[in-house]
């Protein structure tokens, strides 16, 4: 773990709480602003795995409906069969199993909630887990699962860490995707501009008669929009359609 990676040591109660506030705040900075490395699953599971103490491995997975979890990421292949026995089963520490924010078994040789996995889990050599939901103030973007190979491993200062790192993650983790979806928009608006364009010059009509001829042949064969735009603009022509507007 390198030294900017470490949580800072307590303090007095204020300056602790103002301490931990400002080094949470550059760890949600540097999940959003680095142009070298997107905000993916990955990368925010590779530093919960750095900086919360106690942490050997980490993993997260998405819930598309409940009991239907899909793994997004691991640190180590060594979690894969206990994320794939999360998605076949539903068994494991997985946000639909409480209503809580965190879920934590001290020592998974004792664990009663999750047999079947917690025996995967420690002849994997885990002892504890720690799982923690990601979620904004409008929706649940997953759950984070932290794991160790000693017993105990996670206290109550990690406890905390890995709630307020994943409130800070599930925030990044959403404006990421935001910034992709309106990305995306605004360049499915530019190829659709363009091909009203190239219709409107092939026809010799106007861009709003152009435009009704993308969307009725959007509507006949079932095709979005964009697709049909980016059609149009590699062959300078809707798809067999050599008769023009009608």
């Amino acid at each position: 773990m390198s030294a900017a990676a470490t949580p800072p040591p307590p303090g007095t109660p204020g300056h602790h709480d103002r301490t931990y506030a400002a080094y949470f705040a550059r760890i949600s900075e540097s999940l959003l602003s680095s142009d070298d490395e997107p905000v993916t699953f990955e990368r925010v599971v590779r530093r919960a795995a750095q900086i919360v103490p106690g942490c050997d491995e980490g993993a997260i997975t998405v819930a598309r409906r409940r009991r239907d979890v899909v793994p997004a990421a691991v640190t180590s292949p060594e979690l894969e069969p206990l994320e794939r026995l999360l998605e076949r089963d539903g068994d494991g520490p997985s946000w639909s199993e409480s209503d809580g924010a965190t879920l934590l078994c001290d020592d998974l040789r004792h664990e009663r909630r999750w047999p079947a996995w917690s025996a995967a889990a420690v002849d994997r050599g885990f002892r504890s887990v720690l799982a923690v939901r990601l979620q904004t103030a409008a929706e649940e973007v997953g759950v984070l699962r932290l794991y160790s190979r000693r017993p105990r491993a996670f206290t109550d200062d990690a406890l905390d860490i890995a709630e307020i790192y994943a409130t800070h993650a599930a925030t990044a983790l959403n404006q990421a995707r935001l910034v992709t979806d309106l990305r995306t928009a605004l360049e499915s608006r530019h190829e659709i501009g363009v091909a009203q364009g190239i219709l409107a010059m092939r026809y010799e009509i106007g861009h709003e008669q152009a435009f009704e001829l993308l969307r009725r042949y959007s509507s006949r064969t079932n095709t979005k929009l964009r697709d049909v735009a980016r059609i149009v603009v590699a062959t300078r022509a809707l798809p067999e359609d050599d008769k023009g507007p009608d």
